[in-house]
């Protein structure tokens, strides 16, 4: 008891779950279907058993009282659960698994109400700490809440064969109805939207280029294009602040370019009517930054978590994958970070773009044309990603249609495109190269087609006194 009160349980639940695992095999996969954890479990001797049972499974191995009796000898917890004799009385309380998944959600839920109380004393008593800094307090309780989440998803049931099967005609019919429109998070360029049909939950998104391709500038136009269509946008900017974010953004909402934004100013004081014209257009847009520098991949999944939970993200950025911190060897924190950036992609149903720094390797190309196995560390980037395309501009390297004809002409870039995504693994949909143009001035990727859009890089407009830009 606990300030006179009983603590959340169902010890005879746990029996008959336990029972019904020992002598129907059906009941196993209901129980795993829900629980994976044993603290689930009040009783320690329940938590034994069940870790028994636990290691039998993931074995391979039978499951049945002769073999339990004989794992919890192996690892000398027999004794201490009550022998062979509690065993027994346990496949005597049920006769079936009938209902096992239902029993065992009763027995989830008592935990969590049990990790809740748990979690809220440990709160409580932080933050009587007056050493204790709150931020760190707030941290500390979170990433608890974190662990008991990690516990509980497991009882997220997939959808089975015969629901998802049944959807496919449903599906169809819609894209068949769609008119065109696209069906995710609108990239902000048509020609990358028509090729992917906007980006797709679950999936991760890899975009890599050289040293000052783009690829920031690349992902504003999706954040930018998905949040005036009032979808929630999150990004972890490990390399850049907000505040440069911002002006970005402004930069690419407006006639304004960067020197102006970042560097010299106006010319005349007129023009801060449009710079206030556009603030005050774009200040309310669910935009949701993180720019902590060097973050763990803990870190990110509780962050990502968050923003999930707070402001409904539908798309997350990670700016860039090779910058998270770890004691571990680079190799190894990348790999770790492309994997559950993949996983929270999954979780959270959302997709996920990840920046990713190309190596060396590609300055041997003739042409620097970037390849898979230009990504840094990319077995383990390409492995995880649904998708991976790669941004290339020739001019960066001094080749020009007049200079390079047949490189413009191989790329499918005419007078119009002066960059492309180079998209080099797909899953469920085609590789190719997809046009896009580049205004310099503005650090902003355009549709090449647009007419609306085509703006001459060494000659933005500096705007008309009261005209807003």
């Amino acid at each position: 008891m606990q300030k006179g009160k009983i603590i959340p349980q169902a010890v005879d639940l746990e029996e008959v779950i336990l029972g019904a695992m020992l002598i129907d095999e059906k009941g196993l996969d209901a129980a795993f279907a829900v629980i994976s954890n044993p603290e689930v479990f009040y009783k320690n001797e329940h938590q034994s058993i069940f870790k028994a049972i636990k290691l039998l499974y993931e074995s391979n191995s039978k499951v049945d009282l002769l073999t339990v009796s004989q794992k919890l000898k192996d690892i000398k917890l027999l004794e201490s659960v009550g022998g062979d004799y509690y065993m027994i009385q346990l496949t005597q309380k049920v006769s079936s698994s009938a209902h096992l998944e239902y029993h065992c959600r009763i027995i989830l839920q008592k935990f969590m109400a049990r990790e809740v109380i748990s979690l809220c004393n440990y709160g409580i008593n932080l933050a009587y700490d007056s050493k204790l800094d709150v931020f760190d307090l707030i941290d500390s309780v979170s990433a608890k809440l974190d662990k008991v989440s990690d516990i509980t998803a497991k009882g997220h049931t997939s959808k089975t064969w015969y629901d998802a099967i049944s959807e496919v005609p449903k599906r169809v019919e819609f894209l068949t109805n769609n008119d065109g429109k696209i069906t995710g998070v609108p990239t902000g360029i048509n020609t990358t939207d028509k090729h992917f049909s906007g980006w797709q939950p679950t999936d991760l998104i890899v975009i890599g280029g050289d040293s000052g391709m783009g690829k920031t500038a690349y992902v504003m136009n999706t954040m930018l294009a998905a949040s005036k269509q009032d979808i929630s946008c999150g990004m972890f900017s490990m390399e850049m602040s907000v505040i440069q974010l911002a002006i970005r953004g402004i930069a690419n909402e407006s006639n304004y370019h960067m020197n102006q934004l970042m560097r010299n100013g106006f010319e005349k004081p007129e023009y801060f009517h449009g710079l206030l014209k556009t603030v005050e257009e774009m200040k309310n847009l669910p935009i949701h930054i993180d720019d902590q520098p060097a973050l763990t991949v803990i870190e990110m999944k509780r962050k990502a978590r968050m923003m999930k939970r707070k402001y409904n993200i539908e798309i997350l950025v990670i700016d860039f994958i090779q910058m998270f911190s770890g004691d571990k060897d680079t190799r190894i924190n990348i790999a770790e970070a492309a994997r559950e950036a993949k996983n929270i992609a999954k979780e959270l149903e959302i997709p996920v773009i990840a920046l990713s720094q190309l190596s060396r390797e590609v300055k041997r190309d003739t042409y620097k044309i970037p390849q898979k196995h230009h990504l840094r560390e990319s077995s383990a980037i390409e492995d995880a990603a649904d998708v991976i395309g790669l941004i290339y501009r020739p001019s960066v390297y001094g080749f020009s249609p007049e200079s390079h004809p047949t490189l413009y002409e191989d790329l499918g870039l005419d007078a119009n495109a002066n960059a492309c995504l180079i998209v080099v693994k797909n899953r469920n949909g085609s590789l190719g190269n997809v046009p896009m143009k580049y205004i310099e001035n503005k650090t902003k990727y355009v549709n090449p087609y647009d007419e609306s859009e085509q703006w001459n890089d060494s000659d933005i407009p500096q705007g008309e006194p009261g005209v807003a830009f």
